[in-house]
């Protein structure tokens, strides 16, 4: 019997309950997040149409002619 190894005491979390936690986690970061990223995506399309105009000719973005009037844009 001096000869067999005593199983070592088990520590308090295990690989599977600290998953299982993760998961569990995960799971309320989404039913909570979801809802917040709706109501914050409303908001987000005013702002796209304000930003969609045409730039300013002081903008180092502003191309040489209006590609809104381009005739292969249809």
């Amino acid at each position: 019997m001096a000869n067999q190894i005593e199983p070592e005491e088990k520590s308090g979390q295990t690989r599977r309950s600290f998953l299982a936690k993760m998961g569990l986690g995960a799971a309320a970061l989404a039913v909570i997040g979801v809802p917040l990223g709706m109501l914050g995506r409303s908001k987000n399309d005013e702002i796209k149409t304000t930003y969609q105009s045409f730039p300013d000719e002081t903008s180092i973005f502003h191309p040489a002619s209006d590609p809104t009037k381009d005739p292969r844009r249809s």
